[in-house]
This record gives structure tokens, sequence and C-alpha cells, in this order.
């Protein structure tokens, strides 16, 4: 049996007791309450849930809204809120025998979600159907108030109740995790709005035994919602397929695009990247090579130094990638990240030489990630470096080939995730925090020539690198080939 976290323990105990309250002051009425429609209609919920969709993250979707929602315009608030709690008997906690502290949150929040719809719909202004005998045309527009704020309350309480929940459980931000995944049942709702008033309807005209005609509308409205979780979940396994068929290439570099990926969710994050941008941030950093299935074999799989020749064919896969992505329609908007990924913030990278800002940001976080990724990866031709030897790394190129501000949230996410001991790199952090104060990143143009520019001028007669190509900053001797990083 699932072991819940402890502020999960204190957060279903708090909203149950909360829930009770409200419970037993709309118990005091002393409603005649229509028990046989109350167990057809919970019979109702309970096999929507029952047959619910899985969210990305944690939870999962039904129609079963459409169903309660019909219960808001038939009775009274306390009966739609025995409807409603059918709705915490999930699948999900049947099938991995969850703990009763779920069970009792999701009791609490099916309270406190299908009760104040309830009672929002009564206070502006609506009344049951059963009473009117159904809506007629005179009923518009006046009863469009009553019914959107009604759908709106539920939407609002449920996703945010539901979002502190798996906050909770996941231990990250309830706003983010109501961005990933009520996101996705917004549309979803607007639908079944409109089905639940077809529901209450159809009851009205036709009494109890109509409920049957309800079960092919709400078939209908899941298998939507499936084909689109299916749709979403098959563009994920399509980029991953992509990047399998890339790094099959080449067994030292398997992994890799996984792993930028994450660290560059992680350094998005910590940069407060909205989160609905989250899916398209993941797959620009997952394909941020895909171009490397162009390359042949023969070089991203030497085991020597490269010739300048060689070095050349590799620059070209920023191209050949974003050749690959420019007619799927799908996957457009991750073409400046392939196609930007190795231009550095002085300029001296390549792709279409664009500089500084004019890099598109999340192109500046995959180009840190990328490095970082490379150099703690081992190769053949040298062992891969420590955490904390990368990080520096990275700090020492902040400026030239980096984004400063990039690379700093990308080290404090190191620290704040246990991939770096703080303090590691804490004196090199310092001074380029100094130097971000005395400096202005930004490039204009001007007359004088740039330093960046003047070092690499500089270092032109002494390559550091070992491969006899031209580089702006250090590269470690044994740093040969293969990895961006290593090849620059």
């Amino acid at each position: 049996m699932e072991n819940s976290p402890k502020s999960v323990k204190i957060y279903s105990i708090t909203l149950f007791l909360l829930s009770f309250v409200l419970l037993f002051f709309m118990g005091r009425a002393g409603l005649k309450l229509p028990w046989i429609e109350i167990a057809a209609f919970g019979f109702l919920v309970w096999i929507a849930e029952f047959f619910g969709i899985d969210l990305p993250k944690v939870g999962a979707i039904s129609v079963s809204f459409a169903v309660i929602f019909a219960a808001i315009l038939l009775f009274d608030p306390l009966a739609v809120i025995l409807i409603s709690l059918f709705a915490a008997i999930v699948r999900l906690d049947i099938k991995n025998k969850t703990s009763p502290f779920r069970w009792i949150l999701n009791a609490s929040i099916a309270i406190f979600d299908a009760g104040l719809a309830a009672l929002f719909y009564k206070f502006a202004g609506g009344v049951s159907l059963i009473t009117k005998s159904g809506l007629g045309s005179s009923d518009f527009p006046a009863i469009l108030i009553p019914l959107f704020l009604s759908a709106a309350v539920y939407l609002i309480i449920n996703s945010a109740l539901g979002s502190i929940a798996i906050g909770l459980y996941l231990n990250t931000s309830p706003f983010r995790a109501w961005l990933a995944n009520a996101k996705r049942a917004i549309p979803g709702y607007l639908i079944l709005a409109p089905l639940g008033l077809v529901i209450a309807q159809l009851y009205v005209t036709n009494g109890i035994s109509a409920i049957a005609l309800v079960v092919v509308p709400l078939l209908i409205a899941r298998e939507s919602f499936k084909a689109y979780m299916k749709l979403r979940s098959a563009y994920g396994d399509t980029v991953r397929a992509l990047i399998a068929s890339i790094e099959a290439k080449n067994s030292y570099t398997k992994g890799h695009s996984e792993r930028v990926a994450d660290y560059v969710e992680l350094a998005a994050r910590k940069m407060k990247f909205p989160e609905n941008e989250m899916d398209l941030i993941k797959y620009g950093a997952l394909l941020h090579d895909l171009g490397k299935i162009g390359i042949p074999r023969s070089i991203l799989c030497k085991p020597s130094q490269l010739t300048a020749d060689e070095y050349e064919e590799i620059k070209k896969h920023s191209d050949i990638g974003a050749i690959l992505l420019k007619d799927i329609e799908l996957l457009k908007n991750v073409l400046p990240v392939v196609e930007s990924h190795h231009e550095y913030y002085n300029g001296m990278g390549y792709g279409g030489g664009i500089r500084g800002e004019s890099i598109p940001l999340l192109a500046r976080v995959v180009s840190v990630a990328d490095a970082f990724d490379a150099m703690t990866s081992m190769r053949a031709y040298r062992d891969a470096m420590t955490s904390a030897e990368a990080a520096a790394e990275l700090l020492s190129c902040a400026g030239s080939r980096f984004d400063r501000e990039v690379v700093k949230k990308f080290v404090e996410m190191l620290e704040e995730e246990g991939k770096l001991e703080p303090d590691s790199v804490g004196k090199r952090m310092e001074i380029i925090c100094v130097e971000e104060k005395e400096e202005n990143q930004k490039f204009e143009p001007s007359g004088k020539e740039d330093p960046w520019e003047k070092e690499f001028k500089k270092n032109k007669s002494k390559p550091k690198n070992g491969l006899g190509i031209e580089a702006g900053f250090e590269v470690k001797d044994d740093l040969l080939i293969i990895d961006d990083w290593d090849l620059e």
C-alpha cells in the first residue's frame, strides 16, 4: 500500500475537516433527498471515473463532470455533493491500493468542487430545471450567467485543490502542477458543460430512464479525450524515436540527448520559463543534435583527431537538423534551438553567426546543458570530469561562449538538485557575479575591435584544443573528439 508523504496526510485531514463542516451545514436544512436519482447519477459518475484517462504527471481526467454538472442543474446542493462523492472511487486508487489518505482527499475535493459550484449556481439566479420543466428560449441569455459561473467555480476549485495535492506528492510547485495538467483539461470542461446541460434536459423530459441515452455521448467524449492524450504521447514517442536513430550511430553518446533534456527542463524551471512551454522546451533539447543523423558514422566515431575538413562536416549538423524539421508542422517551433545551439555569446560559434541576446534564450540554455553533459560523460578517449570541474569550465567560459546569467542559473540548479556540492565553485561564481556587474553583456556595434575577437586572433597562432582548429577559449588538451564541447 502506498505511503503518503506527511504533508499530504496533513492536507488530506485538514481538507476533510473543512468539507465535513460544509456538509454538516448543508445537511441541517433537512431536505428530502431523491435517493433513487442520487444512486443513478452517482453510478454514472463512478463509471466515468472508472474509465478515466491518465494525465502525464499525476492523476487522471474523466467525463464525470458532465454528469455532475447535470446534477447541479437539477438537484439541491446536498444531493449534488452525494452524487459527486462517487467520483472519489477512482480506478487508479483501486488498482494501486493507494493510501486511505488519498481516498479522503478525493472525497473532500468532491465535496468542495461540486458543493460550491451548486451553491454558486443557486446564488447566481439559477433554478432547478425540474422546477422549470426544462429550459426554454425565454431563459436565454439570463441563464448563461449561473451556468458559466457554476462551471467556472467547479473547474477552479477542482484544479486548485487537486494541484496542491499533486504539488505535495511530487514536491513541486502547485502552480506548475496546475499548468502541467489542468491546461489540458480546460478544453474538455468546455465540451462537457454543454453535454451536462443536455443530460439535464433529457432527464426532465424523459425521466430517469433517459440516463441510458447519456452513455453514448459520454463514451464519445471519453474517446475524444483518449485520442487527444494518445496524440500527445505519440508526439513524444516520435521525438524519442528520432533521438534513438541518432544515438544508434554512436554508442558513446547514448542517452546524451535525454540527459541534456532533463538538465534543460530543470534549468528552465529555475529560470521561470512559462510552464505551458515545457513540452516545447523538452522537445527542443531532445532534438538539438538531430542533424548528426546526416553526418557519416566514420566521423562521429573516429577514435583519433579530426581533420579540419571533418570538423567542417560536423559543423553542418545544425543546418541538417533544421532542414529535417522545417516541413514537420508540429516541430517547427524547435527550429531556433536546433539552428542556434552552437552559437557563442561572443559571436565566435557557428550556425547563423549571431551573438549575445540575438541567440534564442532556449538555445543558450541548451548550449550550457549540452557542454555540461559532454564534459561529465565517459568517453573512450578521455575520462569524465566531475560535476565540479565541469561547472568550473562553464563558469570560465561565461560571457564568452555562454550567457553569464544562464550559466549562473544552471550552476545554482545543479546545487539545488544535489548534483553539485554547495560552494564547490563558489569562488568562481563570485568572480562571475562581479564581472557581470562591471561589464555590459550586450554587444552593441562600434568602431572598436571587440575584445573577444582580439583574443580569438591572439589564439589563432597557438590553438589549444589539439585539433589544429582555431578556438577563442581554452579547451583542455585531452578533450579531443566526438562531443560538441570536445570539438570546439
